[in-house]
């Protein structure tokens, strides 16, 4: 790696220009908030495709200090690599984070990833746009966020041997709405060759498309005109934001924006890991109230578990459980520990319902796919709960190191996703090492995905899907 004759900072060469890194503690180097595309924040071109990065002159600063990680732009990478490269090419992560669609950020303090990079990998954090910037449908031109993570892994092909990474060993990653953007991408024939494996985390998308919420967007927007870029590009960029969050108030059972549909059929057969947490929402704001006072009127389990999801049976069917399916959903999630039976819907509908789908879809299609389920151990094993086992810097963990093997090239030491058994590895949210309550032989389960998979119906009722175009289909 190039440094800098005067201070010894690690450079990069990219596509644009040169950019000046740091050190951590002499092994790792960072650059933060690395030019990707052209600014697209605000203004015309929030609404436009992506541009590739204007160059500059000299050398931008790129070090990690706190005014760069304050930025917080649409438009950036970061990239954290090993401080040496003598050993070969480093194999990369790619990680799009997660936020609903609409929140979240690429230099956000837990996706930190200087343990994974001392673990011999490159990783890049892409960021995209959110809300009705990224994925508002306009004018049947796709999702701009997805073209955002596009042009990000074009330009990760294009320079990321500059700083020792392999760009024939990339592997993308994701968790919640990241995971569904790295399913989306393996529909997306755009992407073809610019990643070679995946792991999805917690995937979760939008359950219903836009012609459901073509009428809702125009009304938060204050216009019964067909909602178009250049519209769009015209509009205050407050104003946008007010009308989204009047938008996602009117969509809070499910995701307010997505990509819609995910053609599961239609997935590149890469090697995958797929995974969840088993108490991924039993939580989440709103509902968890509901539940407790459920569980505090009637008791924990048992009959009194499935008499408290009966009560809440009309919320679970809004959240998409079919009614036929109800009396053997009310019994799963009325004898499921800890009994909270509407957050594990919300859980189980919005989050592993899409985990099993691209399990089962991947491994039809004869990829290697490898599944794994964290569980609390005295705990909740809660939605983002393993991300600081990915990331943090505590520990090894067992999750963290089938991740950078995975990375390398190298199989999960469990059994492959298959019908009929469908082995899936356990991990203990309390420590990030196997999980620890039961003894090795019985760390891999079979099928815990069964009644997600057998009750909770197709991922998007009534609706046949179409495989994705080769833009991006933005659905209907």
């Amino acid at each position: 790696m190039r440094t800098a004759p005067a201070t010894g900072a690690p450079l990069f060469d990219t596509p644009s220009g040169t950019v000046g890194g740091s050190w951590r503690d002499g092994t790792v180097a960072v650059f933060r908030g690395v030019p990707v595309a052209a600014p697209h924040d605000d203004g015309p071109a929030a609404f436009a495709p992506p541009r590739a990065a204007p160059p500059w002159t000299g050398t931008l600063d790129c070090a990690d200090t706190p005014a760069r990680r304050a930025l917080r732009a649409t438009h950036t990478a970061t990239v954290t690599c090993p401080a040496e490269s003598g050993e070969g090419p480093h194999p990369v992560v790619v990680w799009v984070h997660g936020g609903r669609f609409q929140t979240g950020h690429a230099d956000e303090p837990w996706y930190d990833a200087t343990a994974l990079a001392a673990a011999g990998c490159v990783v890049v954090t892409l960021n995209y746009r959110k809300r009705f910037e990224g994925f508002l449908p306009l004018d049947d031109t796709g999702f701009r966020g997805v073209d955002d993570l596009l042009l990000g892994l074009r330009w990760v092909r294009d320079c990321i041997a500059e700083v020792g990474g392999d760009p024939d060993q990339v592997t993308l990653a994701g968790q919640s709405a990241g995971g569904a953007l790295v399913a989306w991408l393996l529909t997306d024939r755009r992407a073809d060759g610019l990643f070679h494996r995946a792991v999805l985390m917690s995937p979760g998308a939008p359950r219903r498309g836009w012609r459901s919420r073509g009428l809702t967007a125009r009304l938060a927007l204050r216009s019964f005109r067909r909602p178009t870029s250049a519209r769009l590009a015209a509009m205050d960029p407050d104003a946008i934001a007010t009308a989204y969050r009047r938008f996602a108030r009117m969509h809070a059972a499910d995701c307010a924006v997505g990509v819609y549909p995910v053609s599961t059929a239609a997935m590149r057969p890469v090697p995958v890991i797929v995974g969840t947490m088993h108490d991924e929402f039993v939580m989440f704001p709103g509902v968890h109230q509901v539940d407790t006072l459920l569980r505090r009127t009637l008791g924990r389990r048992g009959p009194a578990g499935t008499l408290a999801a009966w009560l809440v049976a009309p919320a679970m069917v809004a959240l998409g459980v079919p009614v036929r399916s109800l009396p053997g959903w009310c019994r799963y999630v009325g004898s499921t520990a800890p009994v909270r039976p509407l957050g594990r819907t919300v859980g189980d509908r919005t989050i592993r319902r899409w985990a099993s789908a691209f399990a089962e879809s991947l491994a039809a299609a004869g990829a290697p796919v490898w599944t794994y389920d964290f569980r609390g151990n005295g705990r909740l094993a809660e939605h983002c709960a393993e991300l600081p086992l990915l990331f943090g810097s505590a520990g090894t963990g067992a999750f963290r190191s089938t991740v950078v093997g995975f990375a390398h090239g190298r199989s999960p030491d469990w059994p492959r996703f298959e019908t009929p058994d469908r082995h899936t590895r356990l991990f203990d949210v309390a420590g990030g090492a196997d999980h620890a309550a039961l003894p090795r032989a019985t760390r891999v389960t079979r099928d815990p995905w069964q009644a997600v998979r057998t009750l909770l119906g197709p991922l998007y009722p009534g609706r046949p899907v179409r495989p994705a175009r080769a833009r991006g289909d933005a659905g209907g």
